[in-house]
Parts: C-alpha cells; sequence; structure tokens
C-alpha cells in the first residue's frame, strides 16, 4: 500500500534544485549541498525540505533523504525532542500496534535511496566500497536499522522531513498532535535567503 503513494507524493509542490535557491552548507552537520536534488517549499514558497543524494560527487555516504530546513519546523522538532518526543513517538507506534506500518515506512526510504544512486555508482560502490553500500542501502528514515519486531525513533526532524516530502507518515498522527506536520502561521522565514 504504501508503495503505490510514493508516485504521487506532493504532485506540483517539488521542484528542481537550482541556483536560485541559495541553500548554503551546513557545516555543522557535515552537509554538502551538491546532495541536493530537488525541494519542496511551503505555502510562503520558502523551502521547507530538501531531497538529497544518498551518495556525495566523492562517493561518501549520505543516508538521509529528506532534509528539513524550515527554521521553525527544525526548532520546534528539538523541542519536542529535547522533552523527550523520540521516546512518545515510539510509544505511540508501539501502542497503536503500527509495527508493519513503521516497517514498510522505513522499506520505504531504503527504496527510494537505492533509486536515487545511480547505476555507475551503484556498480563502483558494490565492487569497491561494498560494506559501506550495503550499510547505505539497508538503512531506513536517515539510515536506521530496523526490523519487524522492533519500533526505533532516530530523530524528529527526519520524521518531520520525510511527512513533508512523502505527504504520510504511520506517526502523522502524533506529529500532528506535536505541531509538526505543517510549519509556520506567519511567513516567518520572510527575510531568510533560502
Amino acid at each position: 500500500m504504501l508503495m503505490n503513494k510514493i508516485f504521487f507524493v506532493n504532485a506540483g509542490r517539488s521542484e528542481k534544485a537550482s541556483p536560485v535557491f541559495n541553500i548554503t552548507p551546513d557545516k555543522k552537520r557535515r552537509f554538502d549541498s551538491s546532495l541536493i536534488i530537488s525541494v519542496k517549499k511551503c505555502g510562503f514558497n520558502h523551502v521547507q525540505v530538501i531531497t538529497c543524494r544518498p551518495l556525495s560527487k566523492k562517493l561518501r555516504p549520505f543516508p538521509t533523504t529528506f532534509w528539513l530546513m524550515c527554521p521553525y519546523l527544525i526548532k520546534l522538532a528539538g523541542t519536542v525532542e529535547s522533552q523527550g518526543g523520540v521516546n512518545e513517538l515510539e510509544e505511540f507506534l508501539r501502542t497503536k500496534k503500527l509495527f508493519h506500518e513503521w516497517h514498510e515506512y522505513n522499506f520505504l526510504h531504503q527504496i527510494l535511496r537505492l533509486k536515487l544512486i545511480n547505476k555507475n555508482q551503484s556498480n563502483f560502490m558494490r565492487r569497491y566500497n561494498g560494506k559501506i553500500f550495503k550499510s547505505l542501502i539497508r538503512g531506513g528514515v536517515g539510515g536506521i536499522r530496523y526490523d519487524s519486531e522492533n519500533i526505533n525513533v532516530k530523530c524528529l526532524h527526519l520524521q518531520t522531513a520525510s511527512f513533508l516530502a512523502l505527504g504520510f507518515h504511520p506517526g502523522s498522527a502524533w506529529l500532528n498532535s506535536k505541531g509538526l506536520c505543517g510549519g509556520c502561521k506567519k511567513n516567518l522565514c520572510s527575510k531568510r535567503t533560502v
């Protein structure tokens, strides 16, 4: 069921990244702007989420497919996370018995990451760096290891970015209850260059 949704994600709301978006690399988080494939904008036409290549030009792995850019949501996710939000989301998914849905959601991220690696990179990585390649393509949301019996959430920034980019998440009710499903209501990015 989830696999069918990927072909209809946010039709018309994403566009290819270009120099117009002036997205600067984040040196603190090992972020390389050459990884950007596309962007999703908020209702105020500001970059909210970027889609990233799983491998940099130098073939360094980058398991985060969707990167949250909205300053309002970054701050809110950090606040909720510092108050135990990761454990709360895990508990929500367990309580609602969403093990299968969580497994599928992570598997979808695995498939997306694999589809974003071009054939030449894939062949090279398999041949010369198989261990890193396997690790990169086996991970779920943000590269996290997952299985069908456990629910492990890596961070709320990843969950929020994935929800906004894909338009769904097994824990969307919980994310929404924390205000992590939309964005600011007052165009707080109007002075921002991104």
